[in-house]
């Protein structure tokens, strides 16, 4: 499980990584083309919009792999070892319900757009394409968070290590 978890987390950087470099990549090409050659792509700014979504969700779930996240601590730092098991897996617990929640619903909105057929404007690209990266993402993060839980469970608390320039290693 540790291996499949950290090949899904290579292949969610490299994905991350090559969504930015080819966003950057297009948005260049068409400053270049709109002021240089006075041609414009109409498409570029919904596909930026349909990538921005996707690039997000992945974010957030990478976000929960290295524990990224905006959180306040203090009762949980100031708590005993025994309390601060329990607190990290009651929130690993509920944080993966509020997800799987998400997913339950993001599913329910891929099907629907599905059903109606709607595209959008300027690319005709099905609608529920546009949407599938919400529930596919928070199931993700959903079982990241069951994995934070169980090892909570198990004793094995993970904090992200810096190399101490703040790069994870």
């Amino acid at each position: 499980m540790k291996r499949l978890f950290g090949l899904l987390g290579r292949i969610e950087e490299l994905t991350l990584s090559l969504t930015f470099l080819g966003l950057a990549l297009v948005a260049v090409i068409q400053v270049f083309c709109r002021y240089a050659l006075d041609i414009s792509f109409t498409w570029f700014e919904e596909a930026g919009r349909y990538v921005g979504i996707f690039a997000t969700f992945l974010g957030a779930s990478l976000g929960v792999k290295y524990a990224s996240h905006f959180s306040m601590d203090l009762l949980i730092s100031s708590a005993k070892p025994r309390v601060r098991k329990a607190l990290h897996c009651g929130i690993g617990l509920l944080c993966g319900c509020a997800m799987l929640d998400l997913a339950f619903y993001g599913f329910r909105l891929v099907v629907r757009n599905y059903n109606f057929g709607n595209t959008s404007a300027a690319m005709q690209l099905p609608m529920y394409i546009a949407y599938l990266p919400i529930p596919f993402f928070a199931l993700i993060m959903a079982l990241r968070f069951y994995r934070i839980a169980w090892n909570a469970l198990r004793g094995q608390l993970q904090t992200p290590k810096t190399d101490g320039g703040g790069q994870l290693s």
